[in-house]
Parts: structure tokens; C-alpha cells; sequence
């Protein structure tokens, strides 16, 4: 938790420095920019309380002139990673892997927006599906192999999903987003997006 910690203020205290090479007070003012910007590659790495999830998420936002914010729609797959484990040491009702399918309206408000460096802070809420694997128990064939029993719940998942960060050259957005699932797997961690759209407008 604290190289996350770390690592955010490390993106904030980056743009600040960003910012303050025009000394120019027109610098504070926001750029018009173009309405339709497409995330096609965004995706985080993140931990929560005993579970880390690798997102990938594709977005497509609208950007309006006036007030600074965009909104738009957002999907994401999210998955933990498969973990070596020895299920003869296994309890039953044991967790081994949780995916997720998430369809998302997205919001959110930016800050310098059409600069070099610009802010932004929003706030998704999706509703999808959830999976989980889990361990009902095992036994071992005459030969010696070891045969699982697992059992595939397949649920309804909604969250919210906060998250703040930095746009960079109008196509480079590295921020932070905290998810709160209604499963109980909070998360907590980066996301990197490259955007097609959204630049300067001619």
C-alpha cells in the first residue's frame, strides 16, 4: 500500500512541475478540445484485501466545451491471476480465481484540460457479471493423482469506481482508481490509458 501511496503522489507532484514551466497566467485557462476521445487500451494492476485483480478496460467519452467534464460509457474485464497452491492443504469454500464483466458510466472533471498537463477526477458505476471458482474438496485416483473438485458461482456484481489522476500531451492518462464491488473485493490501484480524440481542436 505505501508504493501505491508513493506512487500517486509521484503522478500529482509530476504534473505540478508540468505545469509551472509556462509562467505565462494564461497557462491556468483550459484549451478547447475535440467532443469524442476513445480509451482503447486502459488497464491497472490492482490489490485489495487478500485478492489482486489485472483490469482491461475500453472507454468512449464525450467531451463538453463547457462545463470541463466528459462522460461516457466503459467496459472492463478484470481477472486474479491463476496462484500455484497445493490442494491437499486447501479448506473447502476456498476462493482460487474471480473474474468479472463490467459495463460502466463514466464521468469526470478536468482541470487544464488541452494542456500539456492536465488534471482530471471522476467517477465510474458498473454493473456486470462476476465468477468465482471454488474449492469444494479433492481425491486422489489409485494411480496417485490428485483430482479437484471446484465449483463455478456465477453472480451479480455493480461498483463504484473513483479514480484521479493526470493527462499527459492529451493522449496519456495515468491515474488511480479505488473499486468497491458489492462482493466485498475492494481494490485499490494505477491505471495507464493511451486516447485517440480529445486533442487540440483546429
Amino acid at each position: 500500500m505505501k508504493s501505491l501511496i508513493a506512487l500517486f503522489a509521484l503522478i500529482f507532484s509530476s504534473g505540478a512541475i508540468l505545469a509551472q514551466t509556462t509562467p505565462d497566467p494564461e497557462d491556468a485557462k483550459s484549451i478547447p478540445v475535440r467532443h469524442w476521445e476513445f480509451d482503447y487500451y486502459n488497464y491497472g494492476v490492482s490489490g485489495g484485501q487478500e485478492t489482486v485483480y489485472l483490469n482491461l478496460s475500453m472507454a468512449l467519452r464525450y467531451n463538453f466545451d463547457t462545463p470541463l467534464i466528459d462522460v461516457g460509457g466503459e467496459f472492463t474485464i478484470g481477472t486474479t491471476p491463476h496462484d500455484r497452491y497445493d490442494p491437499m492443504e486447501l479448506n473447502k469454500g476456498a476462493v482460487l480465481k474471480r473474474t468479472y464483466l463490467m459495463l460502466s458510466p463514466v464521468a469526470h472533471y478536468n482541470f487544464r484540460r488541452g494542456k500539456n498537463a492536465s488534471f482530471y477526477v471522476g467517477m465510474g458505476l458498473g454493473m456486470g457479471l462476476g465468477t468465482r471458482k471454488v474449492f469444494e474438496g479433492c481425491t486422489v485416483d489409485p494411480e496417485g493423482k490428485i483430482l479437484e473438485e471446484l465449483n463455478t458461482q456465477k453472480y451479480f456484481v455493480a461498483a463504484l469506481t473513483p479514480r484521479a489522476g493526470i493527462e499527459l500531451f492529451r493522449h496519456f492518462r495515468i491515474g488511480m482508481q479505488l473499486r468497491i464491488p458489492t462482493d466485498g473485493e475492494v481494490t485499490f490501484g494505477p491505471t495507464i490509458s493511451i486516447t485517440f480524440g480529445g486533442g487540440k481542436k483546429d
